[in-house]
Protein backbone atom coordinates (compact mmCIF):
# COMPACT_ATOMS: atom_id res chain seq x y z
CA UNK A 1 0.00 0.00 0.00
CA UNK A 2 2.80 2.02 0.87
CA UNK A 3 5.24 1.36 -2.10
CA UNK A 4 1.94 2.43 -4.32
CA UNK A 5 1.60 5.83 -2.55
CA UNK A 6 5.21 6.13 -3.39
CA UNK A 7 5.31 5.47 -7.09
CA UNK A 8 2.06 7.83 -7.43
CA UNK A 9 3.81 10.98 -5.88
CA UNK A 10 7.03 10.01 -8.29
CA UNK A 11 4.94 9.73 -11.32
CA UNK A 12 3.38 12.64 -10.34
CA UNK A 13 6.51 14.89 -9.74
CA UNK A 14 7.91 13.42 -13.08
CA UNK A 15 4.80 14.58 -14.80
CA UNK A 16 5.12 18.18 -13.49
CA UNK A 17 8.86 18.45 -14.41
CA UNK A 18 7.86 17.13 -17.75
CA UNK A 19 5.00 19.83 -18.65
CA UNK A 20 6.57 22.63 -20.49
CA UNK A 21 5.13 25.17 -18.59
CA UNK A 22 5.93 23.46 -15.63
CA UNK A 23 9.63 23.77 -16.25
CA UNK A 24 10.43 27.19 -15.89
CA UNK A 25 8.31 27.36 -12.93
CA UNK A 26 10.97 24.99 -11.83
CA UNK A 27 13.78 26.44 -12.64
CA UNK A 28 12.69 29.76 -11.28
CA UNK A 29 11.71 27.95 -8.12
CA UNK A 30 15.16 25.97 -7.97
CA UNK A 31 17.01 29.89 -8.50
CA UNK A 32 15.10 31.72 -5.75
CA UNK A 33 16.22 28.59 -3.39
CA UNK A 34 19.60 29.00 -4.24
CA UNK A 35 19.90 32.69 -3.54
CA UNK A 36 18.20 31.52 -0.22
CA UNK A 37 20.64 29.06 0.72
CA UNK A 38 23.38 31.45 -0.16
CA UNK A 39 21.97 34.71 2.13
CA UNK A 40 21.19 32.29 5.30
CA UNK A 41 24.97 30.22 4.76
CA UNK A 42 27.55 30.98 8.17
CA UNK A 43 30.21 33.79 6.99
CA UNK A 44 33.61 32.26 5.71
CA UNK A 45 35.52 32.04 8.60
CA UNK A 46 37.88 34.66 9.39
CA UNK A 47 41.62 34.52 7.98
CA UNK A 48 43.51 32.57 10.72
CA UNK A 49 44.31 34.29 14.10
CA UNK A 50 46.90 32.22 14.80
CA UNK A 51 50.08 34.55 15.72
CA UNK A 52 52.47 34.66 13.17
CA UNK A 53 56.26 33.68 13.70
CA UNK A 54 58.18 36.90 14.48
CA UNK A 55 60.38 37.64 12.61
CA UNK A 56 64.14 38.49 14.36
CA UNK A 57 64.56 42.27 14.23
CA UNK A 58 67.63 43.10 12.71
CA UNK A 59 70.13 44.89 15.32
CA UNK A 60 69.85 48.42 15.83
CA UNK A 61 73.15 50.94 14.74
CA UNK A 62 74.10 53.04 16.97
CA UNK A 63 73.23 56.35 16.30
CA UNK A 64 76.50 58.56 17.23
CA UNK A 65 76.38 61.19 19.55
CA UNK A 66 76.07 64.58 18.11
CA UNK A 67 79.24 66.89 19.26
CA UNK A 68 79.01 70.29 18.19
CA UNK A 69 81.31 71.92 16.90
CA UNK A 70 83.32 74.04 19.63
CA UNK A 71 83.67 77.68 19.26
CA UNK A 72 87.76 78.21 18.83
CA UNK A 73 89.35 79.53 21.69
CA UNK A 74 90.79 82.53 20.77
CA UNK A 75 94.62 83.00 21.71
CA UNK A 76 95.60 86.25 22.23
CA UNK A 77 99.04 87.50 20.66
CA UNK A 78 101.83 86.81 22.53
CA UNK A 79 103.22 90.43 24.14
CA UNK A 80 106.68 90.88 22.44
CA UNK A 81 109.16 90.43 25.36
CA UNK A 82 110.14 93.27 27.20
CA UNK A 83 112.46 92.46 29.51
CA UNK A 84 115.07 89.57 30.20
CA UNK A 85 116.30 88.31 33.82
CA UNK A 86 120.05 89.44 35.09
CA UNK A 87 121.90 86.51 34.66
CA UNK A 88 121.78 84.74 38.44
CA UNK A 89 125.37 84.05 38.49
CA UNK A 90 126.04 87.14 39.58
CA UNK A 91 124.54 86.38 42.53
CA UNK A 92 127.23 83.93 43.65
CA UNK A 93 129.55 85.32 46.90
CA UNK A 94 132.88 84.57 47.83
CA UNK A 95 132.05 83.74 51.19
CA UNK A 96 129.51 82.16 53.63
CA UNK A 97 127.33 84.62 55.81
CA UNK A 98 126.08 84.30 59.62
CA UNK A 99 124.17 86.38 61.61
CA UNK A 100 125.42 86.59 65.48
CA UNK A 101 122.76 85.20 67.76
CA UNK A 102 124.88 85.52 71.30
CA UNK A 103 125.85 89.27 72.39
CA UNK A 104 128.56 88.23 74.00
CA UNK A 105 129.46 85.78 71.43
CA UNK A 106 133.26 85.49 71.61
CA UNK A 107 136.33 85.22 69.04
CA UNK A 108 138.83 83.14 69.66
CA UNK A 109 142.63 83.18 67.91
CA UNK A 110 143.34 79.76 66.91
CA UNK A 111 140.95 76.75 66.17
CA UNK A 112 142.23 74.88 69.14
CA UNK A 113 141.79 78.01 71.43
CA UNK A 114 137.91 77.58 70.68
CA UNK A 115 137.82 73.94 71.29
CA UNK A 116 139.33 74.65 74.86
CA UNK A 117 137.27 77.29 75.65
CA UNK A 118 140.63 79.12 77.08
CA UNK A 119 141.08 82.47 77.20
CA UNK A 120 142.82 83.78 74.57
CA UNK A 121 139.28 85.53 72.82
CA UNK A 122 138.06 88.66 72.14
CA UNK A 123 134.63 90.08 70.91
CA UNK A 124 133.33 91.88 67.88
CA UNK A 125 133.37 95.55 67.69
CA UNK A 126 129.13 96.02 67.67
CA UNK A 127 125.94 94.28 68.12
CA UNK A 128 124.30 93.35 66.01
CA UNK A 129 126.67 91.26 64.13
CA UNK A 130 127.09 89.93 60.43
CA UNK A 131 130.21 87.62 59.86
CA UNK A 132 131.60 86.03 57.08
CA UNK A 133 133.13 82.91 57.54
CA UNK A 134 135.63 80.78 54.82
CA UNK A 135 135.87 77.47 56.78
CA UNK A 136 134.59 75.65 59.52
CA UNK A 137 135.65 72.34 61.69
CA UNK A 138 134.66 70.19 63.62
CA UNK A 139 136.22 69.16 67.18
CA UNK A 140 136.43 65.58 68.19
CA UNK A 141 133.06 66.14 70.41
CA UNK A 142 130.99 66.88 67.71
CA UNK A 143 130.95 70.74 67.97
CA UNK A 144 131.58 72.94 64.72
CA UNK A 145 133.51 76.21 64.61
CA UNK A 146 133.87 78.58 61.65
CA UNK A 147 136.60 81.23 60.78
CA UNK A 148 135.35 84.61 60.54
CA UNK A 149 137.28 87.50 59.58
CA UNK A 150 138.01 88.21 63.43
CA UNK A 151 138.71 84.79 64.13
CA UNK A 152 137.06 81.41 65.44
CA UNK A 153 133.67 81.61 66.52
CA UNK A 154 131.35 78.86 67.96
CA UNK A 155 128.40 77.47 65.76
CA UNK A 156 126.12 77.56 68.91
CA UNK A 157 126.44 81.38 68.34
CA UNK A 158 125.89 81.65 64.95
CA UNK A 159 122.48 81.85 62.70
CA UNK A 160 123.32 80.54 59.27
CA UNK A 161 122.39 82.90 56.57
CA UNK A 162 121.09 82.12 52.34
CA UNK A 163 121.26 85.70 50.93
CA UNK A 164 118.12 86.65 48.90
CA UNK A 165 117.96 85.55 45.57
CA UNK A 166 115.90 88.41 44.28
CA UNK A 167 116.85 89.99 41.28
CA UNK A 168 116.07 92.94 38.85
CA UNK A 169 116.25 92.72 35.03
CA UNK A 170 117.18 94.56 31.93
CA UNK A 171 114.48 95.71 29.54
CA UNK A 172 114.96 94.53 26.25
CA UNK A 173 112.68 97.27 24.29
CA UNK A 174 111.13 100.78 24.70
CA UNK A 175 107.96 100.30 26.93
CA UNK A 176 105.33 102.68 27.77
CA UNK A 177 103.66 101.02 30.98
CA UNK A 178 104.64 101.24 34.42
CA UNK A 179 105.31 98.03 35.72
CA UNK A 180 106.73 96.43 38.72
CA UNK A 181 106.51 93.93 41.83
CA UNK A 182 104.10 92.37 43.71
CA UNK A 183 105.86 92.75 47.13
CA UNK A 184 103.27 90.68 49.20
CA UNK A 185 101.48 87.60 48.28
CA UNK A 186 98.15 88.84 47.20
CA UNK A 187 94.44 88.24 45.06
CA UNK A 188 93.60 90.30 42.49
CA UNK A 189 90.11 91.33 41.84
CA UNK A 190 87.59 92.72 39.06
CA UNK A 191 85.77 95.87 39.79
CA UNK A 192 83.29 94.37 41.22
CA UNK A 193 85.55 92.77 43.97
CA UNK A 194 85.24 89.20 43.13
CA UNK A 195 88.85 87.74 43.34
CA UNK A 196 90.53 86.30 39.93
CA UNK A 197 93.83 84.71 40.93
CA UNK A 198 96.86 84.76 43.30
CA UNK A 199 100.11 86.71 42.73
CA UNK A 200 103.58 85.68 44.48
CA UNK A 201 105.78 88.20 46.20
CA UNK A 202 108.57 89.54 43.39
CA UNK A 203 106.15 88.46 40.76
CA UNK A 204 106.79 90.63 37.75
CA UNK A 205 103.48 92.73 36.49
CA UNK A 206 102.91 95.35 34.16
CA UNK A 207 100.06 98.48 34.76
CA UNK A 208 97.53 98.43 31.46
CA UNK A 209 94.68 100.92 30.00
CA UNK A 210 91.77 100.91 32.60
CA UNK A 211 88.50 101.46 31.05
CA UNK A 212 86.79 102.01 34.40
CA UNK A 213 87.90 103.66 38.11
CA UNK A 214 88.93 101.52 41.01
CA UNK A 215 90.28 103.46 43.88
CA UNK A 216 93.16 102.22 45.54
CA UNK A 217 93.97 99.72 42.79
CA UNK A 218 96.19 99.00 40.13
CA UNK A 219 94.73 97.76 36.40
CA UNK A 220 97.06 94.57 35.41
CA UNK A 221 94.33 93.50 33.16
CA UNK A 222 90.75 93.20 31.51
CA UNK A 223 88.99 94.07 34.33
CA UNK A 224 91.43 92.66 36.50
CA UNK A 225 93.22 94.76 39.53
CA UNK A 226 95.84 94.62 42.19
CA UNK A 227 95.91 96.13 45.54
CA UNK A 228 98.19 99.25 44.56
CA UNK A 229 99.92 99.36 48.09
CA UNK A 230 100.96 95.53 47.29
CA UNK A 231 102.46 96.57 44.16
CA UNK A 232 105.66 98.68 43.44
CA UNK A 233 106.03 100.45 40.05
CA UNK A 234 108.28 101.96 37.79
CA UNK A 235 107.67 104.51 34.73
CA UNK A 236 109.82 104.30 32.05
CA UNK A 237 110.40 107.82 31.20
CA UNK A 238 112.94 109.88 31.76
CA UNK A 239 112.43 111.25 35.38
CA UNK A 240 112.14 115.24 35.00
CA UNK A 241 114.70 115.53 38.04
CA UNK A 242 117.59 113.92 35.35
CA UNK A 243 117.02 117.53 32.90
CA UNK A 244 117.19 117.84 29.82
CA UNK A 245 119.79 116.06 27.65
CA UNK A 246 120.57 113.27 30.89
CA UNK A 247 121.27 110.40 29.36
CA UNK A 248 123.05 108.18 32.06
CA UNK A 249 122.40 107.56 35.67
CA UNK A 250 120.92 105.63 38.41
CA UNK A 251 118.07 106.65 39.56
CA UNK A 252 116.16 105.75 42.82
CA UNK A 253 112.86 106.48 43.77
CA UNK A 254 112.57 106.25 47.64
CA UNK A 255 108.57 106.27 47.65
CA UNK A 256 108.46 103.40 45.68
CA UNK A 257 112.00 101.77 46.99
CA UNK A 258 113.00 101.19 43.51
CA UNK A 259 116.28 101.70 41.13
CA UNK A 260 116.35 102.61 37.74
CA UNK A 261 119.54 102.97 35.67
CA UNK A 262 119.33 105.00 32.05
CA UNK A 263 121.52 104.94 29.62
CA UNK A 264 121.69 106.15 25.94
CA UNK A 265 118.40 108.51 27.75
CA UNK A 266 116.68 105.14 27.78
CA UNK A 267 115.76 102.55 31.11
CA UNK A 268 117.91 99.50 30.57
CA UNK A 269 117.74 98.01 34.13
CA UNK A 270 115.11 97.95 37.19
CA UNK A 271 114.75 96.46 40.51
CA UNK A 272 113.84 96.92 44.00
CA UNK A 273 116.05 98.55 46.75
CA UNK A 274 115.79 99.07 50.45
CA UNK A 275 116.67 102.58 51.69
CA UNK A 276 117.29 103.91 54.85
CA UNK A 277 114.31 103.15 57.62
CA UNK A 278 113.65 106.79 59.37
CA UNK A 279 114.29 108.81 56.44
CA UNK A 280 117.99 107.91 56.76
CA UNK A 281 118.31 108.27 53.21
CA UNK A 282 118.74 111.74 51.94
CA UNK A 283 117.31 113.19 48.36
CA UNK A 284 119.98 114.58 46.17
CA UNK A 285 121.91 114.79 42.96
CA UNK A 286 125.35 112.77 43.74
CA UNK A 287 128.06 110.91 41.80
CA UNK A 288 130.01 107.89 42.29
CA UNK A 289 132.88 108.40 44.58
CA UNK A 290 134.52 104.81 45.79
CA UNK A 291 134.20 101.56 44.81
CA UNK A 292 135.21 98.51 46.60
CA UNK A 293 134.25 94.47 45.87
CA UNK A 294 133.92 94.14 49.93
CA UNK A 295 134.48 95.56 52.69
CA UNK A 296 133.02 95.27 56.20
CA UNK A 297 131.24 98.80 57.52
CA UNK A 298 130.93 100.26 61.20
CA UNK A 299 128.72 103.17 61.52
CA UNK A 300 130.48 106.34 61.44
CA UNK A 301 131.57 107.95 64.77
CA UNK A 302 128.19 110.20 64.82
CA UNK A 303 125.72 107.51 64.22
CA UNK A 304 123.56 106.17 66.84
CA UNK A 305 123.04 102.97 65.02
CA UNK A 306 125.04 100.05 66.28
CA UNK A 307 125.97 97.00 63.83
CA UNK A 308 129.20 95.26 62.96
CA UNK A 309 128.78 93.60 58.89
CA UNK A 310 131.89 91.95 57.58
CA UNK A 311 132.47 91.18 54.15
CA UNK A 312 129.36 93.67 52.33
CA UNK A 313 129.86 92.92 48.69
CA UNK A 314 129.94 95.88 45.78
CA UNK A 315 130.46 98.65 47.87
CA UNK A 316 129.81 101.78 46.02
CA UNK A 317 129.97 105.18 47.76
CA UNK A 318 128.27 108.40 46.61
CA UNK A 319 128.14 110.43 49.79
CA UNK A 320 130.75 110.29 52.84
CA UNK A 321 130.14 106.69 54.19
CA UNK A 322 126.62 106.81 52.35
CA UNK A 323 126.25 104.36 49.20
CA UNK A 324 125.11 101.25 47.18
CA UNK A 325 126.20 97.48 48.25
CA UNK A 326 124.87 94.03 48.44
CA UNK A 327 122.75 92.97 51.22
CA UNK A 328 122.94 89.04 52.58
CA UNK A 329 121.56 89.23 55.71
CA UNK A 330 117.83 90.39 54.89
CA UNK A 331 115.18 89.85 51.46
CA UNK A 332 112.92 92.96 52.35
CA UNK A 333 113.71 94.46 48.80
CA UNK A 334 111.07 97.16 47.97
CA UNK A 335 110.64 98.13 51.48
CA UNK A 336 112.44 100.86 53.26
CA UNK A 337 115.30 98.73 56.20
CA UNK A 338 118.92 99.81 56.04
CA UNK A 339 120.94 101.83 58.12
CA UNK A 340 121.12 104.63 55.19
CA UNK A 341 122.59 103.18 52.33
CA UNK A 342 120.78 101.72 49.36
CA UNK A 343 120.55 97.93 49.57
CA UNK A 344 120.11 96.09 46.45
CA UNK A 345 119.80 92.10 46.61
CA UNK A 346 123.67 90.09 45.77
CA UNK A 347 122.69 89.83 41.73
CA UNK A 348 121.68 93.22 41.20
CA UNK A 349 124.46 95.21 43.45
CA UNK A 350 127.11 93.37 41.17
CA UNK A 351 124.86 94.08 37.61
CA UNK A 352 125.31 97.86 39.18
CA UNK A 353 128.82 97.43 40.55
CA UNK A 354 129.98 96.02 36.96
CA UNK A 355 127.50 99.21 34.99
CA UNK A 356 128.63 102.03 37.33
CA UNK A 357 132.32 104.05 36.92
CA UNK A 358 133.59 106.53 39.28
CA UNK A 359 131.55 109.92 38.51
CA UNK A 360 128.52 108.15 37.19
CA UNK A 361 125.59 110.48 38.23
CA UNK A 362 123.13 109.24 41.22
CA UNK A 363 119.53 110.63 41.48
CA UNK A 364 117.70 110.16 44.70
CA UNK A 365 114.48 110.78 44.70
CA UNK A 366 111.81 111.39 47.51
CA UNK A 367 109.03 109.96 44.57
CA UNK A 368 105.58 110.71 45.16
Amino acid sequence: MTNKRLDHKATKALIIINAPGNLWRCVFILSVLVLILVSCAPAAPPASTSTPTASPLPSLTATATFIPTPTPTITPTPEPAWYTPIDPSLGQLKNQYAEVANKRARVYVTFQDAVAKNGNYGYLPKYPAYVAYTASRSSDDGRTFFLTQKGWMDGADLQMLTPSTFAGFELTRAVDFRFGWVLADTQSVNAAGTPIRAYSRYEVVHEVPAVTQNPGHIAVGADEWLPEDKVALINPQVPAEAGAGACRFIYVDIATQTLGVYEDCKLIFATLVSTGANDWTFEGDYNILYKVEYNSILPPETSTSNYYIEQVPYFMTYAQNFGFHGAYWHDNFGAAASHGCINLSPADAKWLYDWAVIGTRVIISPGK
